[in-house]
């Protein structure tokens, strides 16, 4: 590990105190909690100190239909609720700087890495961007803030995630492993980022261990079998249908139930169809393919949140080289997001409690939303892709490319 430049120091000591800051205002927190933007079914705060309680008063917290988290976050606060009020901010905030500080380190890594590949001429003239300024961007991102502060527990998904990149990037495969299989316990979607992160270590079979362990573990901790159901069987049915910024549960509502199963099907398998020709296609580039396939877990996963968003919009400047060039929709993907984060909160507020609206308001807000990540996705495989091919032609530079 790289040692703190002084200016690195400030950013972390700034958004540390910053989030105490707003964590002393419980009224603020509580409400954001609540926020169907920030907090979901599968990760809610809220849901997990109920799930505490049932488990500390002896009674069976899956059998309820509300906690659908896994047991080891059930076990790890079912401890940290005993300590001072006060660690709980500090868990979540210490949380959001570990995942600060390794998107900076593997910043590093892919600037070293990208020292021995081909550029465009344009290229070497242009100072990359500063690991330090990729911290800043993620922790002083509103969303990053909002999403520590509601206590989402998709924090300790995302923070598997980049430690799992990072221990790929270093050629730590156990390592790499043991996170990604940790992230997948936590959350099964980032199953989808195995074969991607295979591009660097190769070590099925110490992922599967690490499965089995973590279910292990769950089956000695909660006694039976039933937190599957409540927790994967959730996610995978979208038993529970609890408003989001997603695209499932306003669909699964309308749909009449003979239906139900054939789109379950269709909905799951096109956010997961997109690993193989990403990882194929991108086989040269495993940070650029778990930046891409962040961006379709953010979009098309049955229960997103702001959470997964921030974690995908700090992998996004780490490829700083394809802003600077090719990079076409920027303005017009600043305004989506900044028009839905000003109407969603709005459009809730018509439907739910002044009930001049209806559920096609927040719905089409969320839409809104989603499209601005599609487009910035696209944006960033285009510019990926026309750099790509600058590079191995450059008399193309420039010029339109037609395909027959």
């Amino acid at each position: 590990m790289t040692t703190l430049s002084k200016k690195s120091k400030l950013i972390y000591a700034t958004a540390f105190v910053l989030r105490l800051a707003i964590f002393s205002f419980p009224s603020v927190t509580n409400t954001l909690a609540q926020r169907v933007e920030l907090s979901t079914p599968v990760t809610s705060f809220k849901r997990l100190t109920e799930g505490v309680f049932l488990y500390s008063s002896n009674v069976p917290p899956y059998d309820g239909g509300v906690f659908h988290q896994s047991p080891l976050l059930l076990c790890l606060f079912s401890f940290v609720m005993t300590l001072p009020s006060f660690t709980i901010p500090l868990l979540f905030s210490t949380v959001d700087l570990l995942i600060a500080y390794a998107l900076s380190t593997i910043t590093q890594l892919k600037q070293q890495r990208d020292k021995s590949i081909k550029k465009l001429q344009v290229e070497r003239d242009i100072t990359p961007i500063l690991p330090s300024t990729v911290a800043a961007l993620y922790l002083f991102n509103p969303l990053t803030i909002l999403s520590c502060v509601s206590r989402s527990t998709l924090l300790f998904t995302n923070l598997s995630i980049v430690l799992a990149l990072l221990s790929a990037l270093k050629g730590k495969s156990k390592p790499a492993m043991f996170w990604i299989a940790l992230a997948s316990y936590l959350s099964f979607y980032p199953t989808m980022l195995l074969p991607a992160l295979l591009l660097n270590v190769y070590s099925v079979g110490s992922f599967a261990g690490w499965i089995s362990v973590l279910f292990g573990f769950s089956r000695f901790f909660s006694g039976s079998w039933d937190f599957l159901n409540s927790t994967y069987g959730t996610i995978i049915f979208v038993t529970d249908l609890t408003p989001n910024v997603g695209m499932f549960w306003y669909f699964f509502i309308e749909i009449f139930d003979q239906f139900r199963s054939f789109f379950m099907v269709v909905f799951q398998f096109h956010t997961f169809i997109f690993t193989a020709p990403i990882c194929i296609k991108l086989r040269n580039q495993p940070i650029f393919a778990i930046t891409v396939l962040c961006g379709v877990m953010a979009i098309f996963k049955s229960y997103p949140s702001a959470s997964d968003a921030s974690l995908y919009l700090a992998l996004v400047p780490i490829h700083d080289e394809l802003f600077k060039l090719d990079c076409r929709y920027g303005f017009l993907i600043s305004n989506l997001f900044l028009y839905a984060s000003g109407l969603a909160p709005i459009f809730w507020h018509l439907w739910i409690y002044a009930g001049s609206g209806n559920a096609n308001f927040f719905y089409a807000i969320t839409l809104v939303y989603n499209l601005g990540q599609i487009l910035l996705l696209t944006d960033i495989v285009y510019a990926f892709l026309r750099r790509q091919f600058d590079v191995e032609n450059p008399n193309a530079i420039g010029k339109p490319v037609l395909h027959k």
